[in-house]
């Protein structure tokens, strides 16, 4: 039995390559190319697809179980405020609203905001730069949350928690959501051929390509990392179908840079803010192998 499971996920890799290659030869047409580089890529377009590639459902459902069980147990609902840093479309805004508890997230983009006020309109939000310590004050929060890559996108990741330990009261606690930066599978689930079951051992090299198909464009995003290095970046390209109805703009580029250090390096960076190391909780029942959600106190 376990030897036709292995089969079939080889041939469905394979089916996976040759689409991919595909996608590879198909080379640029004629029509205008717009880039745009970090904190930039984060405009109304990209905050409506950014759920389907980032916050699949299973993962979701599993941080919520996990910060329930380990941070919110025990505390009484009024003592608890909740600061999501770098929140994005904050898919736990709802998640935090209805067991009662007070939540704030904070970003530096307006369109991803937007989309947040409109999934959860009773959440509170701030336009912010969580680098900035005066941003809040000292002792405001009971926890603060760094989820979905945002730590590996700043390239000093001391700063964000140092205001963390800072914003947080004694006792707080600091989530954050880290990976094996070599070992982890950076496909999105709508690319791989099984969403909650990775195929890259069965590949002798690893699959960093992602390609889906939306209704006005193709995506494809591609992570560009060298083995042991911290830098690295996640390129997208977004092919319209029709370059006429998109202001004769045929390809989208976005670079985002990223600073990844290892998952034992980038945990002991947070600990020389003061933080003591709780726990890893391994994503891997989500489909999300070597990714991890990291709880810290301060």
């Amino acid at each position: 039995m376990e030897v036709g499971y292995i089969l079939l996920a080889v041939l469905i890799f394979i089916m996976y390559g040759v689409s991919c290659w595909c996608s590879s030869i198909e080379g640029f047409e004629d029509g205008k190319t717009t880039a745009k580089h970090d904190a930039d890529i984060y405009d109304e377009e990209y905050a409506e697809i950014y759920d389907t590639l980032w916050t699949p459902n299973e993962l979701k459902k599993y941080e919520q179980v996990s910060i329930q069980d380990i941070t919110l147990a025990d505390k009484p609902v009024k003592s608890v405020r909740v600061l999501d840093m770098c929140c994005g479309t904050a898919p736990l805004a709802c998640f935090f609203k209805e067991l009662g508890v007070e939540y704030v997230g904070v970003d530096t983009s307006d369109a991803m905001m937007e989309k947040a006020r409109h999934l959860c309109p009773q959440a509170k939000f701030n336009k912010g730069d969580v680098t900035l310590p005066q941003l809040y004050s000292p002792k405001s929060f009971s926890h603060a949350l760094l989820l979905g890559f945002s730590i590996y996108m700043f390239p000093n990741p001391k700063i964000v928690s140092d205001n963390a330990y800072q914003w947080l009261q004694p006792g707080g606690y600091f989530v954050v959501h880290l990976v094996d930066p070599d070992k982890y599978d950076p496909l999105h689930d709508l690319a791989s051929p099984f969403a909650a079951f990775s195929l890259q051992k069965y590949n002798l090299e690893r699959q960093t390509e992602s390609v889906i198909y939306f209704d006005k464009f193709k995506y494809s995003g591609k992570l560009k990392k060298k083995k042991d290095e911290d830098d690295a970046s996640y390129e997208e390209t977004l092919t319209y179908y029709d370059a006429s109805n998109n202001g004769g703009v045929k390809y989208r580029e976005n670079i985002l840079s990223l600073n990844m250090p290892s998952k034992e390096r980038m945990i002991d960076i947070i600990k020389t803010s003061g933080f003591s190391h709780v726990e890893n909780v391994d994503l891997v029942r989500s489909g999300k192998e070597y990714q991890y959600l990291a709880y810290f106190t301060k």
